[in-house]
């Protein structure tokens, strides 16, 4: 095995880091901007839907002070530092996501004040879906591509077409930001894999966890419609 120069392994020399990063704050506004469509359309809701309306009243804004914090230990080139308030940030904003997910579908049952904000807010869970698993394949498999264009013997947690293909323009080739957030957009719209092929069980986790939340986003669409019909 190749021994590769320390560096190479550092998140915070990576420029795309500073993309995933950003894509975390977003994704913690998105989410704080579910909760807000959320209470506007009801406005007398039951018991659980006020439960996790208080526990996400925490989760993003914290996420998104340690996306921030993420930030400035990755411009600052802390490697310890910064992979532990990233890591943070990603488990708050998965545990917000599904929070959202979830008070979502109970407001189904609520008698809703108006209608079109479940919409909104279902708008809003899609795209931070989208957005929170960007930066969670990246976790999962950048640090192993940048290993393998070292000339480490390792497989990917995600093979792309690029990993390949013969170009001689493609060797040494690494994901870019728009690589996990196109493989993100395509899972979430596909509800499956789709030219990627996820090689390692923490990828293959998160896809089925990502299908799962936009197949019930969709079904809570479908069901709204229904509703609206009858």
């Amino acid at each position: 095995m190749t021994n590769t120069p320390q560096h190479m392994h550092d998140e915070t020399r990576c420029p795309i880091t500073g993309a995933i990063v950003i894509t975390l704050a977003v994704a913690a506004l998105l989410d704080m901007g579910t909760s807000t469509a959320l209470s506007l359309t009801d406005h007398a809701p039951s018991l659980p839907v006020v439960m996790f309306r208080i526990a996400d009243a925490y989760a993003s804004p914290v996420a998104l002070v340690t996306s921030f914090i993420s930030g400035i230990f990755w411009l600052l080139k802390m490697q310890k530092a910064f992979k532990l308030f990233f890591d943070v940030t990603l488990a708050l904003s998965m545990l917000a996501l599904l929070d959202n997910l979830v008070g979502l579908i109970v407001c189904l049952f609520d008698k809703q004040d108006n209608p079109a904000y479940l919409l909104l807010s279902a708008s809003f869970v899609y795209m931070e879906n989208i957005a929170v698993f960007a930066a969670y394949y990246w976790k999962f498999d950048h640090p192993y591509q940048v290993r393998i264009a070292a000339g480490e013997k390792i497989h990917p947690g995600i093979v792309f077409p690029h990993n390949m293909s013969s170009f001689d323009s493609l060797v040494g080739w690494q994901p870019k930001f728009v690589d996990y957030l196109f493989l993100s957009f395509n899972t979430a719209s596909t509800f499956g894999p789709t030219l990627p092929i996820p090689l390692r069980n923490p990828i293959q986790i998160g896809m089925m966890l990502q299908v799962t939340i936009a197949m019930a986003v969709l079904i809570m669409l479908a069901a709204r419609a229904i509703g609206l019909i009858n």
